[in-house]
């Protein structure tokens, strides 16, 4: 049975493009001056509304944050794409490529990244919602490990959820290690850690 939905009214729209911008700003505004160094009063300036209207959407500041980690911030939303086009295809075809655009998509997000997980070391309801989305992420590369058991790639006796955890942890140390690197050594850093890693992963995960 097909579902129907109705269209949002034009008040409804508004708002939603309105959630959209506050979310936007303080972002932006979070990845310069930090979660601490933004006030909701400074975030309403820079967007020219009333900063009660911030409440009207958002009840306190950790939940705008929320919001953000929810919706705004690409790092699993990068790997839901990477691992849908993935579908089939062998596991060391695959967890370089991942490895390289998830360490790309962390310096590209470097500030706001940081603020995350600053923030999170001492607010529990952010780090709640960050550990949420981290965990919706180590399933999905869990999942995907799994297929490639069931194709024989990989050993049977693998350990999914730990596996996918140490792919990322290695990851997030590599990041904090070296993310203040030029350019062009942080891609030639890349370029060898990556194949190191993903070397030293697939020979204890093999059958």
């Amino acid at each position: 049975m097909t579902i129907l939905t109705k269209p949002l009214t034009s008040r409804q729209q508004q708002a939603e493009i309105r959630r959209s911008q506050i979310l936007e700003m303080a972002l932006r505004l979070f990845a310069l001056h930090g979660f601490n160094g933004v006030s909701t009063k400074t975030l309403a300036q820079e967007l020219g509304i009333a900063e009660g209207l911030i409440f009207h959407y958002f009840a306190t500041k950790e939940d705008l944050l929320n919001a953000i980690i929810e919706t705004r911030h690409s790092f699993f939303g990068d790997l839901t794409r990477i691992l849908a086009q993935s579908k089939g295809l062998p596991a060391a075809e695959v967890l370089p490529g991942l490895a390289r655009d998830w360490l790309a998509t962390l310096r590209r997000e470097a500030a706001i990244t940081s603020v995350l997980f600053a923030e999170a070391q001492t607010n529990a309801r952010v780090g709640e919602a960050l550990q949420r989305l981290i965990e919706n992420g180590v399933g999905r590369l869990a999942a995907y490990l799994d297929t490639r058991i069931t194709a024989g790639e990989l050993r049977p006796d693998l350990p999914l959820k730990t596996s996918a955890q140490m792919f990322f942890s290695s990851l997030m140390i590599f990041f904090v290690a070296h993310r203040n690197l030029p350019d062009a050594q942080w891609e030639l850093q890349v370029a060898q850690f990556v194949e190191e890693m993903v070397s030293l992963w697939t020979q204890g995960a093999h059958t």
